[in-house]
């Protein structure tokens, strides 16, 4: 005789059951977007709060290496690729010495002979919009660019990529300070660590600028992690880049350029050892195997900085 007591079988939950936990479990995929946005309007209005700063103007030439780094990897990792990117980028400046608005349009190239190798250039159309002057549009100045990832058809989880980039004096919009001809060369290194769906990334790069008023040695550190939501359709990122002036080389009246302590003319600011500090997030929608859509923001959160708000937006392809 079996005396082991009969389980009934389990009860299926009811429709409306079933709503209220796909509801629970559609609220919960939505967080991380609803946290990020949160995030994004909390660096908008921190930007807004008063501040002494009077950060030097280049019109039609971005401020930060490591910034324009970061923006134009366009949210992937820093592996070397076949690309076309549309990227717009808008700079508010509301406590520089020429207070305005200043928007590149640029198209990056980036084409892979090789899994390894890339070569690239980046040239944007530039509007300027100065407090006190009439409305520039024309060139900015172009960048071309080297990078190299070692191992590239190996190594997915771990990458290190070497970058060279130089940008030339193509600017034709001109501002009321204007810094004349720059010229500058930028190596840097680019590491990113991927965990399935999520990955950190640090940045290095070093940058020599020369312009009619001298040449300055300047450093970018920074770092951001982020992840894939909803299956890999969305991916977000968030992190902080840091600048630090290490040197200036200031042009004397009768030609000379000699070591100096304080910052070169048309600049403010930028004596060695100066430091700027920007938070940045990101977000780029994937539309199939290949486009994408781009977006993020830029807030600096130290009183010496290059703008107020930047804010970029972006269309993609990868061949």
């Amino acid at each position: 005789m079996n005396l082991r007591p009969r389980h009934s079988p389990r009860p299926q939950p009811s429709l409306q059951e079933r709503v209220r936990e796909q509801t629970v479990l559609d609220t919960l995929r939505w967080r991380p977007l609803v946290a990020l946005t949160a995030v994004l309007l909390g660096l908008c209005l921190l930007c807004l709060a008063p501040s002494p700063a009077a950060a030097h103007h280049v019109p039609g030439h971005g401020g930060s290496e490591g910034v324009r780094s970061i923006n134009s990897l366009g949210n992937r990792g820093g592996k070397v690729s076949s690309r076309l990117m549309l990227l717009d980028s808008l700079n508010l400046r509301r406590t520089s010495p020429t207070p305005g608005l200043r928007n590149d349009l640029s198209l990056l190239g980036e084409f892979a002979p090789l899994p390894a190798f890339s070569l690239g250039a980046q040239l944007p159309l530039s509007v300027v919009a100065e407090q006190g002057a009439a409305t520039q549009v024309g060139l900015g100045d172009a960048r071309a660019f080297l990078r190299w990832t070692p191992h590239a058809d190996k190594l997915i989880h771990r990458t290190l990529t070497l970058n060279l980039s130089a940008s030339f004096p193509t600017r034709t919009v001109r501002g009321l300070t204007d810094p004349g001809r720059i010229w500058s060369v930028s190596p840097s290194a680019i590491f990113t660590r991927t965990y399935g769906d999520w990955f950190w990334q640090v940045l290095a790069v070093a940058s020599v600028e020369t312009r009619p008023a001298g040449v300055a040695l300047e450093t970018s550190v920074g770092g951001q992690v982020g992840g894939k939501l909803f299956d890999g359709a969305l991916a977000v990122g968030g992190g902080v880049v840091a600048d630090v002036r290490l040197a200036n080389w200031c042009a004397q009246p009768k030609g000379a350029i000699e070591s100096c302590n304080r910052s070169r003319a048309s600049e403010i600011e930028r004596e060695p050892g100066a430091t700027r500090a920007t938070a940045v997030a990101s977000a780029s929608l994937q539309l199939g195997d290949r486009w994408s859509l781009i977006a993020g923001v830029q807030v600096p959160f130290t009183i010496k900085r290059d703008g107020d708000l930047g804010l970029t937006l972006g269309a993609q392809v990868v061949f």
